[in-house]
């Protein structure tokens, strides 16, 4: 445990990163799902970004059962905004407030229980946040808050 701390507090010094390119790129490991992506914005980030998109996509499509993912991402003042929407089965409301807990897992497809814990310490050391909501009428929505990095952002 004492190697996934060190692993979730150090990283690389954080550069811009372009959000659609780094989605796009880790989309092409799902090829069987349709994923559609309108806009983009620049964020501060390091390498682990893409784990962060492929954990949040994977579970869409292993826990959710989703066969498309909507992503959305807007540019706010010094934040950029991005919101993975899925039309899968949702996430049980018992559970939504320990999903980002270390070690927690759910439901017939359990994991470690760490992705999504590693998601938001990663996301927290970039200076973001993670949020989780239902999709009406079925699925759940990821919204990711990042530090908007460059003047590219729009």
């Amino acid at each position: 445990m004492k190697e996934l701390e060190s692993l979730v507090s150090r990283g690389s010094e954080l550069r811009n990163y372009d959000v659609k390119s780094t989605i796009k790129e880790v989309s092409k490991n799902y090829s069987d799902i349709k994923i559609n992506i309108i806009g983009n914005c620049f964020v501060l980030a390091d390498e682990s970004l893409s784990s962060v998109f492929d954990n949040i996509i994977r579970n869409a499509i292993i826990h959710g059962h989703t066969n498309k993912i909507y992503i959305k991402i807007r540019h706010n003042k010094n934040c950029c905004e991005i919101k993975f929407i899925d039309y899968g089965m949702g996430i049980p409301e018992i559970i939504k407030d320990r999903l980002f807990e270390e070690g927690f897992s759910f439901g017939e497809n359990k994991g470690t229980g760490l992705g999504l814990y590693i998601v938001k310490k990663t996301l927290e050391r970039y200076g973001g946040d993670i949020q989780v909501q239902d999709n009406s009428p079925s699925g759940a929505i990821f919204i990711l808050k990042l530090r908007g990095g460059g003047a590219n952002n729009g």
